[in-house]
């Protein structure tokens, strides 16, 4: 094959690789702004595999894990409703409520929380020079003994990022680290957790969405469901928090609280989802789309240019197959969002290419005439 065409190959490969950028990058005015919203900037493919593997007909009920929805108590009914988990025998009860400010008759809450069974109670971090700093406390910390904390912050870059890990351990700048939420809450419920309390570094893992049912009960029916909450990690808090309601995966609009549940839940089952390198993913476009754009160079029209643009659809659901395929069976996380994109340019790329250089033909003929007949002129 002629190096010539080799060349072209490339620059057109470059062309649908730019095309690609403009329409998945953030902020840019491109299509993506007509499809998704202001705060869904972050669009991964991976997301789509969630979705469909959450649709399939089998579930999986955790019944390890139940949630215990405060809706909109205050503070003497949610002394009430920690009363009725002492007796109720729970593995841990996690609080997702932070008492920060003091109230009255302070001493029943206390007491109340004292005799909460493997208590776990929430902080919130501010990061400062890439360790973190405690911001938000309750009014008695480390005044109750026998208590753990875990941090509820998650990770993310802005206010509308699509929740897809938890953070296992946070680097305190005091030394040391402390776990978050649904680590703290695995460590007080007997689970084993692998964690590195001395860790220097912030550590992420996926969360594991699909295919789970939680187990929610409401406040007002503790009694009716008391045995429920038996042997089981209470996670206890609100559902229905406007300020707290996130995009993940699955769906928008699932609240933290939940979201700390199918954290806790992929901690306790061990499942590791592996990313797939962004590196290679975007070394898998490039080739693909290269190799596409090598067979489509002569051939965009009749018979052939058919059977090109058939190879084409066929590529894209291939991809989308294997990147479901590694993220169900093998528990990869792979974004091929720029693969996709790429593919679906790659003929349009073409097309530019061959366009762009019909045009400087055509100006470089009308020159030539115009310079010929300039010359005629003079004569």
């Amino acid at each position: 094959m002629k190096l010539q065409t080799l060349l072209k190959a490339a620059g057109i490969t470059a062309i649908a690789f730019l095309l690609s950028y403009l329409v998945s990058a953030p902020f840019a005015a491109t299509l993506t702004s007509f499809f998704a919203p202001s705060d869904k900037t972050d669009f991964n493919m991976a997301d789509l595999f969630c979705q469909i593997a959450d649709g399939r007909p089998v579930r999986n009920l955790e019944d390890r894990i139940v949630m215990l929805d405060i809706g909109n108590s205050n503070r003497g009914e949610i002394v009430e409703q920690l009363s009725v988990l002492s007796l109720c025998s729970p593995k841990a009860v996690v609080l997702d409520i932070n008492f920060e400010l003091p109230g009255d008759n302070d001493s029943v809450l206390l007491e109340t929380l004292s005799l909460c069974p493997s208590l776990v109670l929430p902080l919130g971090v501010g990061e400062k020079g890439g360790r973190f700093e405690i911001t938000d406390r309750p009014f008695f910390y480390d005044s109750l003994r026998n208590v753990s904390y875990g941090v509820v912050n998650f990770p993310t870059s802005g206010s509308g990022t699509t929740i897809r890990e938890y953070v296992e351990s946070f680097p305190m700048v005091a030394g040391g680290s402390l776990p978050s939420l649904p680590m703290a809450a695995a460590a007080a419920g007997g689970y084993k957790v692998n964690m590195d309390w001395n860790s220097e570094e912030v550590r992420t893992a996926l969360i594991s969405y699909p295919s789970k049912e939680l187990k929610t009960i409401g406040h007002d029916e503790m009694i009716e469901r008391a045995e429920e909450f038996t042997d089981r990690i209470v996670l206890m808090g609100s559902k229905g928090e406007a300020g707290d309601v996130y995009p993940t995966p699955l769906r928008r609009g699932i609240s933290g609280l939940e979201i700390h549940a199918y954290a806790l839940s992929t901690i306790l089952d061990g499942t590791e989802l592996n990313r797939f390198p962004g590196y290679v993913a975007n070394a898998v476009a490039v080739a693909i789309c290269y190799l596409m754009v090598l067979g489509a160079i002569g051939i965009t029209s009749g018979i052939k240019g058919l059977v090109l643009r058939l190879l084409q659809l066929g590529l894209l659901y291939l991809l989308v197959r294997t990147g479901y395929w590694l993220y169900v069976d093998k528990g990869i996380v792979a974004d091929f969002s720029k693969a996709l994109l790429m593919i679906a340019f790659g003929l349009f790329a073409v097309d530019i290419w061959n366009g762009t250089v019909c045009l400087i033909d055509i100006i470089r003929k009308r020159i030539s005439a115009m310079r010929k007949h300039s010359r005629q002129e003079k004569i």
